[in-house]
């Protein structure tokens, strides 16, 4: 089957083509954009491998299974980020067309798969304030997995749907696709919002310790999720614009130093993810302060403590009756 975009030229957003002032030999802008988006990329997986690591060994609540899908995107993301600095780097000069049109195409969809998987945190979020009683039939255990597989799977195959299908279905499939990723960012929104309504209305009257904790933790996890929204408007919005007009075989909706510095936006990305994950959440906060302090004091002494154990159960939270009469 004939390759959909064989008659798009991706060169613009990948730096491929004849021009030699592309070349490693010629130090120019785009090298040194190229070389931002390899390190920023390359940070962007190590920083997302530790969070992985921090989620799946350190820290209690089901809400660590949401930041770990989140954590996995971003870790495929930026080793896709990468190898198109790779690309730019060496101009292409080993790869076949065909392979560099896909990576190109991949990079700059990128942002609706990140998009989409903010949006089970953002629901577990919303369920754990509102519906506590419904928590466990919808995200409790490897529920939680599965939401995660689904917010994935959608624009991913999307995406696939895209690069195997002929050029005319595939425009309408990437129609489907901006606005999967544009509901994907309302939701985000909007839920993240109501959580802090709802938080802030509650914190007020919950007594417990335990269950004032939960609150916090829900309030940050939703707060590092509404700030992780944000950065695709900044970072991923110019991209999408760059990608439709490939796409859409449209004049390019800027010129080509611009569209270059969209691929350093993309490459940070995960990077920003990570950082404000690990900033932002008090538990993550904490399990990264202690394994540094570690590193660099080489006192291996608490090193490999199993997970926090600043509360006991998971992050859902509730206003029971003892609680509130306290």
């Amino acid at each position: 089957m004939e390759a959909p975009y064989n008659n798009i030229s991706f060169s613009s957003f990948t730096e491929l083509g004849e021009n030699d002032s592309y070349l490693p030999s010629a130090p120019s802008f785009h090298l040194m954009i190229a070389l931002m988006v390899v390190t920023a990329a390359i940070l962007g997986l190590l920083l997302n491998s530790f969070t992985l690591l921090i989620s799946v060994f350190y820290i209690q609540g089901d809400y660590r299974h949401f930041i770990a899908n989140l954590a996995v995107v971003d870790i495929i993301c930026a080793t896709l980020f990468a190898f198109i600095g790779y690309i730019n780097l060496t101009n292409g000069r080993y790869l076949s067309m065909q392979v560099m049109t896909y990576s190109a195409l991949a990079f700059y969809g990128s942002f609706g798969v990140m998009i989409c998987a903010l949006v089970p945190i953002s629901l577990s979020r919303i369920v754990a304030a509102s519906k506590p009683q419904a928590y466990d039939k919808l995200f409790s255990g490897k529920r939680a997995l599965l939401v995660c597989l689904l917010a994935d799977a959608v624009p991913v195959g999307l995406l696939t749907a895209i690069c195997i299908a002929h050029h005319d279905v595939a425009k309408c499939l990437f129609m489907v696709y901006a606005f999967v990723t544009t509901i994907a960012y309302i939701l985000t929104f909007l839920l993240n919002f109501l959580v802090f309504r709802i938080v802030a209305r509650h914190i007020h009257i919950v007594q417990c310790l335990l269950d004032r904790t939960r609150l916090l933790e829900t309030k940050q996890v939703a707060l590092s999720t509404l700030a992780q929204a944000l950065v695709p408007l900044v970072c991923q919005v110019p991209a999408f614009l760059s990608l439709s007009s490939a796409i859409l075989m449209m004049e390019p909706w800027t010129n080509g130093d611009v569209i270059v510095v969209t691929q350093l936006w993309l490459g940070i990305s995960p990077l920003l993810d990570a950082l404000i994950t690990i900033f932002i959440i008090k538990e993550y906060r904490i399990q990264t302060t202690a394994h540094f302090t570690t590193i660099f004091s080489g006192d291996w002494t608490h090193c490999g403590r199993k997970k926090c154990h600043h509360h006991t159960s998971d992050n859902r939270f509730s206003v029971p009756n003892s609680c509130a009469s306290v």
